[in-house]
């Protein structure tokens, strides 16, 4: 299938729409943006910036990553794979039953989970090195010699400057975005694609966000019990509960259910707290 060469964006800005164009850049802006990217490269050696092998010898030597971790990345792949090839092809009978695949899907989940934040400090410290900075630039090179207003000839930037003021825009967003997934093949369906999910979708254990849901299509945690879009728990009424069930109010603070006896043994009557409207004076705050 043929790379798409160009995407048309619309961006919502406050109460319009406006439309841009990102235009696959050709081989004579990428040898512009590669140049770009060898300058910025050079600046960083020179100001003393780590390269990715500098900083992989620095994170040994503090003990930030080691043969250990490897080897443990390497565990993490293995088991993802494993996991995977019992998900689709089973056992020697052939069948499965799709609860014991939903298993499977679920663990193939924690362990993606294990390897990214296994490799979040790695990955975090890689994006200061020069190959990071000059990637970076490259990019933003590209994102403004690429961006078009809605007639496809008339560049939103005048120059890599003017779109670096502007990154935070809605426009450089989308634009960004549109052309990474022309230049890199980022797929934003990357996730909804990963085999546990595909699997998961097929016999509909999620809802379309990826959630796990219940056969009422209410979403759950991994062990099926029953949360709201913020992950909180939920008992059968829909209010809020801690892990073990016990009532919580709306702040999370949990919900009295035990009747309260004075010295002689007599219900002590506890009156509602009024609605404060004024936040009372620190030295009135009581610790919980």
């Amino acid at each position: 299938m043929a790379k798409e060469k160009e995407k048309t964006v619309d961006v919502k800005i406050g109460d319009r729409v406006e439309k841009v164009v990102v235009r696959r850049p050709g081989n004579t802006v990428m040898n512009q943006a590669q140049k770009v990217g060898a300058k910025v490269w050079t600046e960083c050696v020179r100001d003393g910036i780590m390269t990715k092998k500098e900083l992989e010898n620095f994170m040994k030597d503090q003990g930030i990553w080691n043969e250990g971790k490897d080897l443990e990345q390497e565990k993490i792949v293995k088991k993802i794979s494993s996991l995977e090839k019992e998900l689709y092809f089973g056992g020697k009978t052939g069948k499965m039953k799709a609860s014991k695949g939903k298993e499977i899907a679920i663990n193939m989940r924690r362990e993606r989970i294990k390897l990214r934040n296994l490799l979040a400090q790695k990955l975090g410290l890689e994006q200061n090195t020069a190959e990071a900075l000059s990637e970076n630039a490259k990019f933003d090179f590209l994102v403004a010699s690429c961006t078009f207003r809605e007639d496809g000839a008339t560049k939103v930037y005048a120059n890599m400057e003017e779109y670096n003021a502007k990154a935070d825009e809605e426009i450089a967003f989308e634009a960004a975005t549109a052309l990474a997934a022309l230049t890199y093949s980022v797929d934003k369906d990357f996730e909804e694609k990963l085999p546990e999910n595909q699997f998961l979708r097929r016999f509909k254990f999620v809802d379309e966000d990826l959630s796990l849901v219940n056969t009422d299509g209410e979403t759950v945690d991994t062990d099926g019990k029953r949360i709201d879009d913020s992950g909180y728990y939920l008992n059968e009424d829909g209010l809020r509960t801690d892990q073990d069930g016990n009532p919580l109010d709306e702040n999370g603070n949990f919900v009295p259910t035990v009747v309260y006896l004075d010295d002689n043994g007599k219900p002590i009557k506890i009156e509602e707290d009024e609605e404060v409207t004024e936040a009372p004076e620190p030295e009135d705050k009581t610790e919980r």
